[in-house]
């Protein structure tokens, strides 16, 4: 069934392949997103460093998506980002999406940040409606420095 940890180098092909495939689903421009970010490929090396994580989710041992925080780059704030919350659309309806979030915000909590940032797309509604779940709120304006100028909803949750 279920099983969530953090990631591998080992997992760095399979998460690419799952946001490509999301991606593609939601039919957008990869330059404005995360298909345009380098390091896509190499996810676990962009999580090894002081106050971040990336959890892989395996649903009947295939890796199906993920989720992690980090600083939020651009900002002298003690804000952290929510990345690349992806989850094929088979896995969707699980409670996925629930236990990566709440593994997340355990962890924002427990590295001392004050705030979680995400930015999202206005087509991805069970995501948006997720973290509308759990508090986060739309905001006006982007923050930090994310790279993925296509992303047209911005939310804040304080922690």
């Amino acid at each position: 069934m279920l099983k969530i940890s953090q990631i591998t180098a080992e997992n760095n092909i399979a998460i690419a392949q799952v946001i490509r495939q999301v991606m593609a689903d939601f039919d957008v421009d990869p330059s404005t997103t995360i298909v345009g970010d380098p390091t896509l490929d190499r996810m676990y090396e962009t999580y090894q460093q002081p106050r971040a994580i990336y959890y892989v989710a395996f649903w009947n041992d295939v890796l199906v998506g993920g989720c992690g925080i980090r600083k939020l780059d651009g900002t002298e704030e003690n804000i952290c980002e929510l990345q690349r919350m992806f989850l094929l659309h088979q896995a969707r309806g699980k409670g996925i999406a629930k236990q990566l979030m709440e593994l997340c915000l355990q962890k924002a909590k427990e590295f001392a940040y004050a705030q979680i940032y995400i930015e999202t797309l206005s087509q991805m509604h069970e995501a948006r409606s997720l973290y509308h779940k759990f508090g986060f709120k739309v905001i006006d304006n982007a923050l930090g420095d994310t790279g993925h100028c296509g992303c047209d909803i911005k939310m804040l949750k304080k922690l």
